[in-house]
């Protein structure tokens, strides 16, 4: 075990297989449970070895599920649990539920839980914990969201996910599939820990051919000259600094400079220039942006043009993080 590995209380409590109040009250009474070696006043951590050591001499240990000792493992490396995903993705990815040579204890336990679940089950278990950890700070599209649109998109040899995040979108592309479709997936995204962390999760389904790249879609397009048969997307909403003023001319505004305040028309038209002729997007919106006063030039433009693209609002339904959402699906003509 690496001597660098810690625990947080509520780690402990998964370990022990007790609530966060058992563990309180055992730091109060017995004097000789491990002290704190990081983390603050308020979230503690303690050295992971020593924790279990006194959780066996207490007789308090439970017996973890592999997985359950594997995410103890990932959560308290000096990395940050995103880089030791990525790790064990790429592991993963190498040599499947094999063992490597002179593996420690995390890359052990990765590669038996790929034995129980498969290499793709692990990393979708590990990333699946990561992301609701970090659900605060990251904007996710809910996976019967992300099938519903990848539904409506239908069938597609490509498919481009602009601001990809964890490849949500795209891994459901791939799942809705009749194993034919999609050839190639493409993704873009500024986090390039999650850039990371969706790729490894797409080329673990394997079959597909799939280009992931870090970066701001808009203002650096990492595939300028792409065009693809299905856009799906859940774009960040409400943004002030997406490159109005960098981006004033940009080709891409055939209807319409959007106006600052309006992100999600910039998103919109972004995947507009990337569908070949029959092409289908669906986009995931705030219903606000299709009433702002301040986008309605841009709106009526899309509307006068409909010969050219059907456009159709797809009910205000989605829920996530108590925000209202509506997908914004369009197609151009065969």
């Amino acid at each position: 075990m690496g001597e660098n590995n810690e625990v947080t209380a509520a780690g402990i409590a998964r370990l022990a297989g007790v609530g966060r109040a058992a563990v309180s009250n055992w730091r109060r009474r017995y004097e000789n449970f491990p002290r704190p070696v990081g983390g603050s006043e308020a979230s503690p951590t303690f050295p992971l070895d020593e924790v279990e050591r006194w959780l066996r001499d207490q007789g308090k240990l439970a017996e973890v599920p592999v997985r359950e000792r594997l995410w103890q493992l990932v959560e308290s490396d000096r990395v940050g649990p995103a880089d030791a995903v990525a790790r064990a993705g790429e592991q993963l990815l190498a040599r499947g539920d094999a063992t490597p040579a002179g593996a420690g204890d995390q890359a052990a336990a990765t590669a038996t839980l790929a034995a129980e679940l498969g290499p793709g089950g692990a990393y979708e278990f590990l990333l699946g914990r990561h992301l609701d950890a970090a659900a605060r700070q990251l904007t996710l599209t809910p996976p019967e969201t992300a099938a519903l649109m990848a539904a409506i998109a239908g069938p597609a040899d490509s498919v481009l996910d602009p601001a990809c995040g964890p490849c949500t979108l795209l891994a459901a592309a791939r799942a809705h599939a009749d194993g034919s479709w999609p050839v190639e997936l493409y993704g873009q995204e500024t986090d390039h820990a999650l850039a990371r962390l969706g790729g490894l999760r797409l080329a673990l389904r394997g079959t597909a051919t799939v280009h992931i790249r870090a970066g701001d879609s808009l203002l650096a397009d990492a595939f300028p000259h792409l065009s693809v048969d299905a856009v799906l997307c859940h774009p960040p909403f409400n943004e002030r600094n997406w490159g109005h003023d960098e981006l004033t001319y940009d080709p891409r505004w055939e209807y319409g400079l959007p106006p600052r305040a309006e992100s999600e028309l910039a998103w919109v038209q972004h995947a507009l220039a990337k569908l070949r002729p029959g092409g289908t997007g669906v986009l995931l919106m705030p219903p606000a942006a299709a009433s702002r006063r301040t986008g309605r030039r841009v709106r009526a433009t899309l509307l006068r043009r409909a010969t050219r693209w059907r456009v159709a609002w797809v009910g205000a339904s989605a829920q996530h993080a108590g925000a209202r959402r509506g997908r914004l699906g369009f197609s151009g003509p065969g």
